[in-house]
C-alpha cells in the first residue's frame, strides 16, 4: 500500500476509531478494523444515548456536578470540564456527519438514565443510538478522502524504533502480515469487558490492544474502572449477556425483588436512577442471599 509517510493509524472502527479518523482530517489516516464497516464491536450495541446539557433548564455546570457525583470524585475535573463543556458542540458535531438523533415537538428528545439529575440524553432510533451512530459515521469515513479502510484486519504487532512508535504489522484474512510504517498511531481497540464471566460486551472486548500497548512500554490509566451495566437479562448463555437500557428506569421502571419490594429505596437517594455502581453493587448485595432482581416496567 503506498501511503504518504506522515500517516497516521488509527486501530479500531467504532465511535472512538472513527471520530478521531475523521477528525485527523486533512491528515493522511490509515483505519484499521477487525469487523466490516458499520459493524461488531461495543458501538453497535449501545442502546443509551449521549449526555449534553441542552435543556433551557440545564446547564454545564449541573451536568459537571452530576458527573462528578456518579465518579464519586475521582474524576479528573478538567476532563469533566472539558466533556460537559462541549457536549453540546459534539452533538452538532455528530448531527452534520449525518447522526440523525430523535426529536419531538421542542427539538431534540431528550430523556433521563442514572446519575442524572435532570433529562440530557439525546437518543436515536429509541434504543438503537449506538448503531445509527456507529452506521452515519462509517458511511462518513468512506466518503472522506483522507481516509484508507483497511477491513477486516488486525493489528498483530507494533513496530518500535529508539522508544517510538515506528510501524505496525497487520494480519487479513488469509495472508501473512504486512509491517507498514506510520508516524503516529492510536489504539482505539475498546476495553477487556469480555474477559469477565457475565458481560454485556461482545468477545471482541478482550483487552487486546491494552496488551499489545503494555508489550510496548505503554503506562495504562485507570484499569481499575471497568464499568458493568446493572440491569443485564439473567439467562444462560454463552457470551455477552442482553442488555436492558437502562432508559427504561429512567421512564420508570423499578428493580424489585422477588415480593415486589424496590430494592433501591434506602440505598441511594436517587434510587433506581443512582450511578451504575451503586446499583450494581446493590443487584450484587442481593443475589449473595440468593434473592433475584427484576426490573419491573409495569408502569
Amino acid at each position: 500500500m503506498n501511503l504518504p509517510a506522515n500517516r497516521l493509524v488509527v486501530v479500531g472502527t467504532g465511535v472512538a476509531g472513527l471520530v478521531t479518523a475523521l477528525s485527523a482530517a486533512p491528515r493522511p489516516v490509515l483505519l484499521v478494523g477487525g469487523s466490516p464497516p458499520g459493524s461488531g464491536g461495543c458501538t453497535a450495541l449501545a442502546q443509551g444515548g449521549i449526555a449534553a446539557a441542552m435543556a433551557f433548564d440545564d446547564s454545564a455546570a449541573d451536568h459537571a456536578r452530576d458527573t462528578l457525583a456518579a465518579g464519586a470524585h475521582h474524576n479528573d475535573h478538567d476532563a469533566v470540564h472539558y466533556l460537559v463543556g462541549d457536549a453540546g458542540r459534539a452533538v452538532r458535531w455528530l448531527q452534520a456527519q449525518g447522526v440523525v438523533f430523535d426529536r419531538d415537538g421542542d427539538g431534540l428528545q431528550l430523556g433521563r438514565e442514572g446519575g442524572h439529575g435532570c433529562s440530557r440524553i439525546v437518543h436515536a432510533g429509541g434504543d438503537a443510538s449506538g448503531q445509527a451512530l456507529l452506521q452515519a459515521l462509517a458511511d462518513a469515513a468512506r466518503r472522506a478522502p483522507h481516509i484508507t479502510w483497511r477491513a477486516p484486519a488486525w493489528l498483530d504487532a507494533i513496530r518500535l524504533c529508539d522508544g517510538r512508535v515506528s510501524g505496525v504489522a497487520l494480519i487479513e484474512a488469509r495472508t501473512p502480515p504486512q509491517e507498514l510504517e506510520c508516524a503516529e498511531l492510536v489504539l482505539a481497540t475498546g476495553g477487556c469487558g469480555a474477559l469477565f464471566a457475565a458481560t454485556t460486551n461482545p468477545a471482541s472486548a478482550d483487552g487486546n490492544g491494552l496488551a499489545l500497548a503494555l508489550a510496548c512500554g505503554a503506562r495504562l490509566r485507570d484499569a481499575e474502572f471497568v464499568q458493568f451495566h446493572p440491569t443485564a437479562m439473567d439467562v444462560e448463555q454463552e457470551g455477552a449477556l442482553p442488555l436492558i437500557t437502562e432508559a427504561l428506569r429512567g421512564a420508570g421502571a423499578r428493580l424489585v425483588d422477588d415480593q415486589g419490594r424496590a430494592v433501591m429505596d434506602g440505598h441511594h437517594a436517587m434510587g433506581d436512577l443512582a450511578p451504575r455502581d451503586h446499583v450494581a453493587r446493590r443487584v450484587w448485595e442481593c443475589q449473595q442471599t440468593g434473592t433475584r432482581v427484576w426490573l419491573d416496567a409495569t408502569p
